[in-house]
């Protein structure tokens, strides 16, 4: 019998992912025991902290990522767009699961038309990229939002908002179903780089990673390779707008992506595919920089 202690957050949806990861590890080992290890990071406790330049890297995988580097725990279940771009040194991501949905969706407090939202219609999010891609449909009025999916939806009514944007990845896993829900294309409302893949992390040299690498699936990592080798050459944290999707062309990937100005009002948009997702991820960040600038 082998026991792994896995490190998350303590949100709902933390929880549910890591759970869901280690139901398929055992059902994959039978004889493995998981023991589940709730740590708190920087982004559970500074709960009033906006997503701008003050925000350290790592803010919510940090001491998760500690704890795994001294060994608290065998291994780790992110959200993988909340990972930073540069590697810890030591750790890898030994598997990255099969993707759920990558879009976003509109939560309202009733029915809308993207195309004809009611005027002063009041957006609740802290995502500079959701910011930009609603700013761009004429919602001028930003409302920061933090806290986990409930209380967001929550905050509908609370403060008085026409609607909150949230990724539908986290309402499909939770199993919440508003009443008023508008599926965002993602051909116009570009999701973050990552959005809803789950990354598993381990030390490089630990029996973990032979054990937790049968749920890695091949196509989602060759799509989050191209997303993340974008996000990395344009070097943005989370205060920039930044949006990046993949997805497998015959033996190829093809990657949307979208760059905003910090004041969100410039766009740089396109599309490249090649062979390669860590390159094709690198010529289409460089070339959105210069036409950025």
């Amino acid at each position: 019998m082998t026991t792994l202690r896995v490190g998350t957050r303590g949100s709902d949806l933390a929880l549910w992912q890591t759970r869901w990861v280690a139901d398929r590890l055992r059902t994959a080992h039978p004889s493995l025991v998981v023991e589940e290890v709730i740590i708190k990071t920087h982004g559970d406790l500074a709960t009033e902290q906006k997503f701008d330049a003050d925000w350290p890297v790592g803010g919510f995988v940090g001491a998760i990522e500690q704890a795994l580097t001294t060994k608290h725990i065998d291994f780790a279940v992110h959200s993988y767009k909340d990972l930073q771009t540069a590697t810890t040194p030591g750790l890898i991501i030994a598997a990255i699961p099969v993707r759920e949905v990558v879009h976003d969706v509109l939560v309202t407090r009733e029915p809308v038309d993207l195309d004809r939202l009611p005027p002063g219609f009041r957006l609740g999010t802290s995502s500079p990229r959701r910011a930009a891609q609603f700013g761009r449909l004429g919602v001028t009025t930003i409302v920061p939002l933090r806290g986990n999916v409930t209380t967001r939806i929550a905050k509908i009514e609370h403060e008085n908002l026409g609607g909150v944007v949230l990724a539908a990845a986290g309402l499909k896993r939770l199993g919440i179903e508003p009443p008023h829900c508008t599926d965002l294309p993602t051909d116009r409302f570009v999701p973050a780089p990552a959005q809803g893949a789950l990354a598993i992390q381990t030390r490089a040299d630990d029996v973990a990673v032979d054990i937790v690498k049968v749920l890695d699936d091949a196509t989602t990592r060759r799509c989050i390779t191209a997303e993340r080798s974008f996000l990395r050459t344009i070097n943005a944290g989370c205060h920039v707008p930044v949006a990046a999707l993949a997805h497998v062309d015959g033996d190829g990937v093809s990657l949307h992506a979208q760059l905003f100005s910090d004041d969100g009002l410039r766009l740089a948009e396109g599309v490249e595919t090649g062979e390669n997702p860590e390159r094709t991820g690198t010529i289409l960040g460089e070339r959105l920089l210069r036409e950025i600038r």
